[in-house]
């Protein structure tokens, strides 16, 4: 087995810039940063990340050999990753994981290139172990009665995750989500309810509706209507 590097700290600013250094620098496909707390951890469209100690923060480097088409898909194969290791949890579209319908991690990607111009990833993940933030209807590991060792969690969630981006890579097709997409409706919550169209500030409604599907885009797709990941996100009705 490819011996993937895991480097675990207690605290640091954020896994994510640790981790992008890291690429620029040439560091191989699923080298990992893991730390027990960030004091500048983010989260998508630049929000603050909440992250107290007890939970686990983890951003892998990643080195998809895809073409740019193809890229889009990567945050959902991530997604699975996680997903293979969190067992019974789901996928909240676009970027989120749940249990019990509340926010159990939540997962950034970010591209870079590096120090002889080719393009990587890192896929920063937070769990929420032991404590889940506050305000945001989230549910911790604790809660659902596991407790597992961080060092442990960090080293098979990096597994998870490289490997599902490796298999994801290697798939035939043109379209991001090929070699992915039924697997990840199959973990997609809310598919086939109805739910809220939001657009980027989370608070202006676009649309409601039934959640359709994923399209091999990777949008969803809500009474016939294709949502970029970039512009939206989805809720359930109240």
């Amino acid at each position: 087995m490819t011996q993937r590097p895991l480097t675990m700290l207690d605290q640091v600013g954020s896994t994510n810039d640790e981790a992008l250094s890291l690429g620029r620098a040439g560091a191989a496909h699923g080298t990992a940063v893991a730390a027990r707390r960030q004091s500048a951890g983010r989260g998508r469209r630049g929000h603050v990340w909440e992250s107290p100690e007890g939970n686990l923060y983890l951003s892998v480097v990643l080195r998809p050999e895809v073409t740019p088409a193809r890229v889009m898909g990567l945050a959902a194969a991530c997604g699975l990753g996680v997903t293979d290791v969190l067992r019974g949890a789901s996928l909240k579209w676009p970027n989120d994981v749940l249990a019990h319908g509340r926010k159990l991690a939540g997962i950034l990607v970010e591209t870079a290139r590096d120090r002889d111009d080719r393009l990587f990833a890192v896929c920063g993940v937070g769990v929420n172990v032991r404590r889940a933030p506050r305000g945001l209807e989230a549910i911790s590991l604790a809660e659902l009665g596991e407790v597992p060792d961080l060092p442990e969690l960090a080293e098979a969630l990096r597994d998870g995750i490289s490997e599902r981006v490796s298999a994801w890579a290697t798939a035939r097709g043109d379209w991001p989500l090929d070699g992915i997409r039924d697997d990840y409706l199959a973990r997609l919550a809310w598919l086939g309810e109805e739910v809220r169209v939001l657009a980027n500030d989370g608070k202006t409604l676009l649309a409601y509706g039934t959640l359709e599907t994923v399209d091999p885009w990777g949008r969803a797709v809500v009474e016939g209507v294709a949502y970029a990941a970039e512009l939206s996100s989805l809720r359930p009705l109240d």
